[in-house]
């Protein structure tokens, strides 16, 4: 679990800012997140349970996620089992007139698409660095997300987007559990005994994005994972763990997404903490 963020009287001023992120395993009534008094998104990654809100009761499982703001009454939080949960606390003069805007009311619930819970996971990685540069990345993919969230609770509306949604999460799951091996579409798409053509057109009209994407995006949030947190491990190591086949090539399809190489990445956290240490022992 990560502590607040400083974020500094200087940037307080902001449209949109996140001001704390972290992940939790609840394994007690009454010990969601809280205490803050900015707006929150609460997303289910594992086990099931409830939140209850006043008089609304809530149900939590796998891909659920809520939005609720700074002024909603206390909550209560009861578990049927271990539940696993990531968080993001914000803030910013943007906020109220932004989600009015979105349609996004309080309490509002969301059953997440793989893009905006890939975001939530950038946002918690991205500030676990303590260089200023974190904010403003926090603030640009904070407004990605909201975005996200307004079109799968539109796209939620849609009847027939329902008939698919079961099929397309077995290859989400597989995908998830399966990025380090070699995933082409045709193995994939053997999966639902469909062709290829036609899994890529289903996935795309339901999450914007084609499988080999979402692979793709999916492998290199893992491999930024393990240059933040594993030291020992090299590109060519993070390269097959995450299951490309050539640390070159892992390099290059980074540096397309990510805007810089993966040991840059990695470098620019080390520095972070490092100096963020130095100013602790002053």
């Amino acid at each position: 679990m990560q502590e607040a963020i400083d974020t500094g009287s200087t940037y307080n001023e902001l449209p949109l800012l996140i001001t704390g992120s972290g992940s939790v395993t609840v394994t007690e009534p009454n010990r969601c997140p809280g205490g803050s008094p900015d707006y929150k998104i609460v997303n289910c990654v594992g086990g099931t349970g409830r939140l209850v809100f006043q008089e609304r009761e809530i149900q939590l499982q796998e891909g659920v996620a809520i939005l609720y703001f700074s002024h909603t009454a206390s909550i209560s939080c009861e578990i049927s089992e271990t539940l696993s949960i990531k968080y993001l606390t914000f803030t910013g003069y943007l906020l109220p007139a932004f989600l009015q805007a979105l349609h996004i009311a309080n309490l509002s619930v969301f059953q997440l698409d793989p893009a905006p819970q890939m975001l939530i996971d950038e946002i918690i990685l991205s500030q676990q660095s303590t260089r200023q540069e974190r904010i403003f990345t926090g603030s640009a993919l904070l407004y990605m997300l909201l975005i996200k969230l307004k079109l799968s609770k539109d796209l939620y509306l849609v009847p027939e987007r329902k008939e698919h949604t079961p099929k397309l999460s077995s290859i989400l799951t597989y995908i998830k559990q399966n990025y380090h091996l070699d995933i082409s579409l045709s193995m994939l798409a053997g999966q639902l005994y469909i062709t290829e053509q036609h899994l890529n057109r289903m996935f795309k009209k339901e999450y914007a994005m084609t499988p080999l994407d979402f692979l793709t995006r999916y492998r290199l949030l893992k491999a930024k994972e393990m240059l933040i947190h594993e030291d020992a491990m090299t590109a060519n190591d993070i390269a097959k763990a995450v299951g490309f086949n050539s640390a070159s090539y892992f390099g290059s399809v980074f540096k397309k997404h990510e805007g810089c190489s993966p040991m840059v990445l990695r470098k620019s956290y080390k520095a972070s903490k490092s100096n963020s240490a130095i100013e602790a022992s002053r």
